[in-house]
C-alpha cells in the first residue's frame, strides 16, 4: 500500500489489502512527523477508513486483459524512413538497417517507439531490410535482391546461417518488448537466386528459413507479380504449408481478397483517409472466403475504423511528431486537419480493444449503407504526397454514411452533417460502436448524433470510439434486475461506475456523449488529439 498525504487531502491508491501491521506503522511513523496540526489519533483513525474505501474500489478490475492479443496488428517502418530523409527519393530505403532500429542517434532507436503498447504490435521492416545497401529494389528487374534474408550489410552485427541472423535479429526485437517481428516482401523472386526460375520452390524454401528464424509477418506489395491473384494465392498455400506461423498479406488484388489469410487495403492520403479507407473496406467485407483461408482485412493506420468493422490494424504514424529534418512541413502527416503525429492514444485504445475482441474476416454478414457522405477537403501547402495535387484544389470523397457487420447498421439521428457510423459484433459476442470524423473545406470534427445500436446480449462488452450527442443499446434480451454499468477508458487501466450517469430504460441504457468524452479520455496523454474510445460492460 502507498499514500500520498498533504495538508488538504488524503488520497490512496493501488490497495490490495488493509494495512498490514508493519506498514501500517511505518506509515504512523511518517504522520506523526509530518503532521503537525492533527494528532496521531487522528491521523491513524483517517488513514484506516480511507483504507477501507480504497480496498472496496479496488475491487473493480480492469475491463482489458492484461494479456496482448493474437491479432496481427503492426506497425510498418515505411513513414520512419522516408521521415529521416525527408522524404527524398530512393534514400526512404537506405536508412532501412539495424543502425536506425537500435542506435541511440538523432532519428534512430525505431525499436523503442510506443513503450506503452508495442506489445500489442508486429515490428514489420519495410522496403528494404533485404537487399545490399547501396542497391534500389525497383520491384520489377532488381538482381540484387536476396529477398527474404536479412541482408548483411545493413544487420552486420547478425552473423551465421541466413536462418541464424534473422532468428537473432527476431530475439532482440522481442526483448524490446515488441510482439514480434516481420518484412516487407517484393512480389517477385530475386533474379539473382539460382531457385528464382522456380517460384513455388523458391518461396518454399524462404517461408520454411523465415518460419525456423521466428519471423510472424509478411508484408507482400508492389513488383511484378502485384497483380497475379494465381501467384498471391500460390504464396498463401505454401505459406500454410511451410510455415504456418508466418502470417502472409497481400495488396491490389482486391477481389480476390477472400483467397487469402491477409489483405491491406493500401496507401491513402491523410487528409482523405476515412472515406477512401471506408470505399475499400466497403469493397471487400461482402467478398466469400475461400476454404481455409482467414480473408482478415488491414484498413492500415485508421485505428477506430479497425476497430468499429473488425478490421486489422497497420500503423504507419510514428512518435516523432514536428516538421521534417530540413525545417518544412511533413506532407505526409499534416498538422492541418487530424494531425495524426499527435494522435498515438487512439492507436493504443484500438489495440487494447483487440485484447478483448480480436479482428475476424470477411464474409461475416456486412451491411453496407446506400447513402452516402461527402467529405471537400480544400487542399494547403504541403498537406500530400500526391505529386499530382495542388494547393487550393478541393478534393471530394463518398462513402457509406454506415456500415456494420453481424448486426443491424445504426440508427443515427442528427442535424445537419453526420459522421460516418459503424458497428460490428465480433464472434466472440463483443460489439464495437464507432464514429468518424469529416473532413470539410478546411475543417475536421465529428458531428454529434444520436446513435442506436442493436444489441443481443446485456453481457456482451461494448467498445465506444468516437464522439456522439448520445449512444442508446437497445439489448434484445433485457438487463438485469438491478443493472450496474462500469466504463472504462481503453488506454487506462481501472474501470469506473457510471450507473448514475446513464438512463435505464426497459431493455435500453442511454450513455450522454458527455460521458463518453470524460471517460474515454480518462487515461488521455497530455496534449495528445485523440478521439475517446472506451469499453462498457453490464454486471
Amino acid at each position: 500500500m502507498r499514500f500520498f498525504i498533504s495538508r488538504e487531502r488524503l488520497i490512496c491508491y493501488n490497495t490490495t489489502v488493509l494495512c498490514p501491521p508493519k506498514s501500517f506503522w511505518v506509515l504512523a511513523d511518517f504522520f506523526y512527523e509530518k503532521a503537525e496540526i492533527i494528532m496521531m489519533k487522528k491521523i491513524i483513525s483517517a488513514v484506516a477508513v480511507v483504507s477501507l474505501l480504497a480496498s472496496c474500489g479496488s475491487s473493480l478490475t480492469s475491463l482489458v486483459p492484461k494479456r496482448p492479443s493474437k491479432a496481427p496488428d503492426y506497425f510498418s517502418t515505411w513513414n520512419i524512413q522516408g521521415y529521416v530523409v525527408n522524404y527524398n527519393g530512393q534514400k526512404t530505403i537506405a536508412v532501412m538497417d539495424e543502425q536506425h532500429m537500435f542506435g541511440k542517434g538523432k532519428l534512430e532507436g525505431w525499436c523503442e517507439f510506443f513503450p506503452d503498447f508495442r506489445e500489442d504490435l508486429i515490428f514489420v521492416m519495410d522496403d528494404s531490410w533485404d537487399i545490399p545497401a547501396g542497391t534500389h529494389e525497383d520491384g520489377d528487374n532488381s538482381k540484387h535482391m536476396s529477398c527474404a534474408r536479412l541482408d548483411t550489410t545493413r544487420f552486420p552485427s547478425f552473423k551465421g546461417t541466413p536462418v541464424e541472423r534473422l532468428g537473432g535479429l527476431v530475439r532482440k526485437v522481442r526483448g524490446l518488448g515488441w510482439k514480434g517481428l516481420g518484412g516487407w516482401i517484393c512480389a517477385k523472386e530475386a533474379e539473382s537466386d539460382a531457385d528464382s526460375k522456380n517460384p513455388e520452390e523458391y518461396w518454399r524454401k524462404r517461408l520454411a528459413e523465415n518460419e525456423e528464424a521466428g519471423v510472424c509477418y509478411w508484408k507482400v506489395d508492389y513488383g511484378r507479380m502485384e497483380n497475379d491473384v494465381k501467384w498471391r494465392t500460390m504464396m498463401t498455400k505454401i505459406g500454410r504449408e511451410c510455415a504456418p506461423d508466418v502470417m502472409i498479406e497481400h495488396a491490389y488484388t482486391f477481389d480476390a481478397a477472400g483467397n487469402y489469410d491477409a489483405f491491406r487495403t493500401y496507401d491513402v492520403e491523410v487528409i482523405t483517409s476515412v472515406p477512401v479507407t471506408l470505399q475499400r473496406v466497403a469493397r471487400l467485407l461482402p467478398l466469400k472466403k475461400t476454404a481455409g483461408n482467414l480473408g482478415l482485412v488491414n484498413c492500415e493506420d485508421e485505428p477506430y475504423l479497425a476497430a468499429g468493422l473488425g478490421c486489422a490494424i497497420g500503423v504507419m504514424r510514428h512518435p516523432i511528431n514536428g516538421p521534417l529534418p530540413n525545417g518544412q512541413l511533413d506532407h505526409v502527416f499534416p498538422i492541418n486537419g487530424r494531425d495524426l503525429k499527435s494522435r498515438l492514444d487512439e492507436v493504443n485504445r484500438a489495440l487494447k480493444w483487440h485484447r478483448i475482441a480480436e479482428p475476424f474476416g470477411v464474409d461475416a454478414d456486412a451491411n453496407i449503407d446506400t447513402e452516402k457522405l461527402e467529405d471537400a477537403w480544400v487542399l494547403g501547402e504541403r498537406e500530400t504526397w500526391v505529386p499530382t495535387r495542388h494547393v487550393g484544389d478541393t478534393l471530394r470523397e463518398a462513402a457509406p454514411a454506415r456500415m456494420s457487420r453481424a448486426m443491424p447498421l445504426p440508427i443515427v439521428d442528427g442535424n445537419g452533417e453526420k459522421p460516418f457510423v459503424l458497428a460490428s459484433k465480433y464472434p466472440n459476442g463483443a460489439v464495437a460502436v464507432a464514429t468518424l470524423e469529416r473532413g470539410i473545406l478546411r475543417r475536421t470534427y465529428t458531428p454529434l448524433a444520436k446513435v442506436t445500436i442493436d444489441v443481443a446480449d446485456s453481457k456482451s462488452p461494448i467498445g465506444v470510439f468516437g464522439a456522439y450527442d448520445a449512444l442508446c443499446i437497445r439489448y434484445a434480451k433485457g438487463l438485469p434486475s438491478k443493472p450496474r454499468v462500469l466504463a472504462q477508458d481503453l488506454k487506462g487501466k481501472t474501470p469506473v461506475d457510471i450507473t448514475k450517469e446513464v438512463e435505464i430504460e426497459g431493455r435500453s441504457i442511454v450513455v450522454p456523449g458527455s460521458v463518453i468524452n470524460r471517460v474515454g479520455l480518462m487515461a488521455a496523454t497530455p496534449g495528445d488529439k485523440s478521439q475517446p474510445g472506451m469499453v462498457m460492460l453490464v454486471k
